[in-house]
């Protein structure tokens, strides 16, 4: 056992591998290692979804406004909820203060979190945002896409997302994994199939799933 590992990772978060190992066929310093290795292959295809995601939304609610800065301080941001003009002008703060030459629209666009985005499919936004704009993001998917359906499946990308920033241990979930993968990788491919592939051909991730799952790792 490497006790140093353990020292520096703290015993806390070190039991948590330690508990999920004992239903598994693997020890705790193994599943550690698992649990970087799927976060660092799914950062991939979650990193390009999130840039899809902001960038083809802000171009279709850009046509949408009929102005390329539809998201500026310059005007009525009333349509936006409590929340996202908090978070809207926090950005616009922070680009002011940092960016002593003026920021343009593509660092206010950059600066806004993935979840300011996500939550522009919520339900109070479907007449806003939604039918106007946000649906035709998605050209690609077979049948017209859903509301619900679509934030259903950008909010489990995001909440994933969030689990490994914060080096949680994902592998409590191990064979759902798979499935956020493919998740994320069809989104994107209903948005650009060309760039799903792309992300997902450098993306290790099915490869590493499967040749760990091939040993028959038990799960709860």
């Amino acid at each position: 056992m490497t006790n140093f590992l353990i020292k520096k990772i703290s015993k806390e978060r070190w039991a948590t591998y330690e508990k999920l190992s004992k239903n598994s066929r693997v020890g705790a310093e193994e599943l550690y290692k698992r649990n970087l290795v799927y976060s660092k292959e799914l950062y991939v295809i979650l990193a390009g979804l999130e840039v899809l995601i902001r960038n083809n939304f802000h171009e279709k609610l850009s046509l949408h406004f009929k102005r390329d800065d539809w998201l500026s301080e310059d005007i009525d941001q009333k349509f936006f909820g409590f929340i996202h003009q908090r978070q809207l002008k926090k950005a616009i703060k922070d680009l002011t203060k940092n960016k002593k030459n003026g920021y343009i629209i593509p660092d206010l666009i950059a600066e806004l979190n993935f979840g300011f985005w996500i939550h522009l499919t919520n339900a109070p936004y479907e007449q806003k945002f939604w039918i106007p704009a946000l649906r035709h993001c998605f050209p690609h998917k077979l049948g017209a896409p859903i509301r619900s359906d679509v934030e259903s499946r950008l909010k489990q990308s995001l909440k994933l997302r969030n689990k490994i920033a914060h080096l949680e241990p994902i592998i409590k979930n191990e064979f759902q994994l798979i499935q956020a993968y493919q998740n994320a990788y069809d989104l994107m491919s209903w948005i650009c199939p060309k760039t799903a592939d792309w992300f997902n051909d450098i993306s290790n991730f099915r490869e590493v799933w499967n040749s760990y799952n091939k040993k028959g790792l038990k799960n709860d």
